[in-house]
């Protein structure tokens, strides 16, 4: 039907797979995550909120969409579709630009419509190239979470990680000998593919647009600074769709929920991603009192106070001197560089790499437990 065609793209894959690994708690060796060159291309791609118009028309070239024929998401994961198509992010392409607030903004913008503003399209839908333009087709899916999937698709569902081999059946991969799923994971991360247990990787997606990194669009357009965003409590809720690994699958699958040590690792990494989004928006204010400066100012000190709190819990190592070297409190004076998010960004993904949440206990009283809208379960 044209509602769910228009609105599975970027983030159903992306939600589907990220969902699917975080659950199973996937970790891959730190070689997989070696090569530099490779986090650089993912970044160039992968955060469309930041993107110009050419990259942004570049990034929608190699998106595949999540519609259900041959090797494509809902192909496969059918049921993870499902839970998708009861989300806000499924139903935004038919919804978001009808509400009095996008009318609102998009006057103050000077804009006509929703689905042609790059400052809209980016976070709110998933778009395809058409006649050589970035034409929104779905509302947020699965690759605006893990990455336009044209270079990976092949990779991530074949035996051993080879374009050319076995076809693995949806619900299989947990059987699969260690190795050979490190392989194949691997090699799909290699080609692009943010899975989920690359827990900061997808965080930084969520936060690239839940903390609005489009200053204009705040001061002028009078947009919200930001939500709520909680990567527990959001993961957890309406978009959970962790049916690929769940013990009763490929033929009795339920929506699990990740593990107590998952959990963990979700919330100190969402702290920390949270932290190192806020700390380079507010490196890159140009109107010092605007609107949108004072809420970075705001959402960095209650973030940093959730850090703090984290580090009286548990051993930060590393990370703590990262943290600490942002200026605290921040006020509308405090000069912000580029280069605090940096060396915390570096810091955060080290450590969500190094750590399965076993050793994080003691952030348990500190996690939400309740989370962000229904859950989907298969009828």
């Amino acid at each position: 039907m044209e509602t769910g065609k228009r609105m599975m793209s970027g983030g159903l894959l992306a939600g589907i797979l990220g969902g699917t690994l975080l659950a199973a708690g996937l970790t891959l060796s730190p070689a997989a995550h070696a090569d530099e060159k490779v986090d650089a291309a993912r970044a160039a791609i992968t955060l469309s909120a930041t993107l110009t118009p050419e990259e942004y028309e570049k990034r929608a070239e190699d998106v595949i969409g999540p519609e259900k024929f041959d090797n494509n998401c809902a192909s496969c994961h059918a049921l993870e579709a499902e839970a998708w198509q009861q989300t806000t992010h499924y139903a935004t392409f038919q919804t978001r630009h009808r509400t009095d607030e996008a009318e609102k903004i998009l006057k103050a913008m000077g804009q006509r419509s929703m689905k042609r503003a790059g400052e809209c399209m980016h976070c709110h839908y998933t778009s395809v190239l058409q006649r050589g333009k970035a034409t929104p087709t779905w509302g947020v899916s699965c690759e605006s979470c893990h990455s336009p999937a044209k270079n990976w698709v092949n990779i991530h569902n074949k035996v051993g990680g080879v374009a050319s081999g076995e076809t693995l059946k949806w619900g299989k991969g947990k059987d699969e000998a260690p190795d050979a799923r490190a392989k194949r994971i691997g090699a799909a991360e290699a080609a692009g593919m943010i899975h989920a247990g690359m827990i900061y990787d997808i965080a930084r997606n969520c936060f690239s647009c839940h903390t609005v990194p489009n200053e204009e669009i705040v001061n002028k357009g009078g947009h919200k600074a930001g939500s709520d965003f909680d990567l527990v409590a959001w993961s957890q809720g309406q978009v959970r769709h962790n049916f690929v690994t769940s013990p009763g699958a490929p033929d009795n699958a339920t929506n699990e929920p990740v593990s107590t040590e998952r959990r963990r690792l979700y919330y100190v990494v969402g702290a920390l991603v949270d932290y190192e989004t806020t700390l380079r928006n507010l490196s890159n204010v140009k109107e010092k009192g605007g609107a949108f400066h004072k809420a970075m100012v705001e959402r960095a000190n209650k973030v940093r106070d959730r850090l703090d709190a984290i580090a009286g819990k548990v051993d930060l190592g590393d990370l703590k001197a990262a943290i600490e070297a942002a200026p605290k409190p921040m006020t509308e004076d405090t000069a912000v560089s580029a280069d605090l998010a940096d060396k915390l960004g570096a810091a955060s993904k080290k450590f969500s790499q190094m750590h399965d949440g076993s050793k994080l206990a003691g952030v348990d009283p500190l996690i939400p437990t309740e989370v962000k809208g229904d859950v989907y379960n298969k009828k």
